[in-house]
């Protein structure tokens, strides 16, 4: 009677899990992300959304901007995605050249933005980052601001770190992500974007292109797909923002760890 009584008990709860599942909402979109105009760069400009965003929810000293409408200008904000030393040495035709190395002080300093790479044969092209000085920018920059606890690493599409279930996970916790795109389908990436968003029954992910409408640009939705697609994705990359704290767990998960332990607990019992 008491197997009986347990078997029931997790039956239901399975079921009631697939049920709220069923009815889960398929779109979800964070808010409070800003979206910059171009400045300097795609990938600082994007991880500026993204900073941006954390800057509201609970990290509001990562821009001297404070608040929605302050924050979400890019004017107010343009310092931080790259410094004026940094503009003053990379920009492509500077009328005072910036001889020496910029301290690092803005999100395109910490990324390398449009700097001189010793492995590689000819100079970076203005405005252009590199997906190896990603996960570096993010960590460099929230501890020059004074958070030393970020943690962010890169992701390959189709690994094992990087699938829709990890993807949506981490929107389903508050945390947008940083992808390297293929826009022209030529299966070579050549933008970052900011994604904060996602929907399940037409398998998108949304973002912003940061070229047309800047601050006024809407919500950009794209194929979740490998390169060589339209605005299909080489890579991502991961915030984790307060790294020392314990990861959000979804509570649909707590609920179906409780609610399997009967089934658990039997399996058990039966395998004695």
């Amino acid at each position: 009677m008491k197997q009986k009584l347990i078997l029931l008990f997790s039956s239901v709860t399975v079921m009631f899990l697939l049920s709220i599942n069923a009815n889960a909402a398929s779109v979800k979109v964070l808010s409070d992300v800003p979206a910059y105009s171009w400045y300097h760069g795609c990938g600082p400009t994007a991880a500026a959304s993204i900073l941006g965003y954390y800057d509201l929810h609970g990290y509001d000293s990562l821009f001297d901007a404070s608040g929605w409408n302050d924050v979400r200008l890019t004017s107010n904000v343009q310092d931080e995605i790259s410094s004026p030393a940094h503009n003053l040495k990379y920009d492509p035709e500077p009328d005072e050249p910036y001889l020496d190395d910029p301290p690092d002080a803005s999100i395109a300093d910490f990324f390398h933005t449009s700097e001189d790479k010793s492995y590689i044969s000819e100079p970076q092209t203005y405005g252009w980052s590199y997906l190896s000085d990603a996960a570096d920018a993010f960590i460099g920059y929230a501890k020059y601001r004074g958070y030393d606890d970020w943690d962010a690493w890169n992701e390959p599409f189709g690994s094992e770190g990087f699938t829709w279930n990890i993807f949506t996970n981490e929107i389903d916790n508050d945390r947008p992500v940083m992808f390297l795109i293929d826009t022209d389908a030529d299966n070579s990436t050549d933008h970052f974007v900011p994604v904060f968003g996602y929907n399940t029954e037409t398998m998108e992910y949304a973002c912003y292109t940061t070229r047309d409408g800047a601050e006024s640009e809407t919500v950009s939705w794209q194929s979740f797909q490998d390169m060589g697609n339209d605005w299909g994705i080489g890579y991502a990359t991961f915030v984790l923002p307060g790294a020392s704290d314990a990861v959000p767990i979804p509570s649909t998960i707590i609920l179906l760890g409780v609610g399997l332990m009967g089934l658990a607990g039997m399996s058990r019992k039966n395998s004695v």
